[in-house]
């Protein structure tokens, strides 16, 4: 568990096949950032370099939602 502005986020390694890694198309990310139940969720399969990019990728997002940021498309 870990503490953004306040907020306490925890982190998940999951199954790649996870519910809350499926997009809206049906695919699957591999790493996941959900403001209601405050959890980064990655794929536990994901190594070195990519589980990194992967992380800060999604810590970001936790961030955003920390400070009520929102940045559209």
């Amino acid at each position: 568990m870990f503490l953004i502005n306040k907020v306490y986020w925890k982190l998940a390694f999951v199954s790649p096949d996870f519910p809350l890694l499926q997009r809206v198309s049906g695919e699957f990310s591999i790493g996941a950032c959900d403001n209601l139940t405050r959890t980064i969720y990655i794929n536990k399969n994901l190594k070195g370099d990519l589980l990194k990019k992967v992380l800060c990728h999604e810590i970001t997002h936790a961030a955003m939602f920390s400070y009520n940021v929102n940045l559209s498309i």
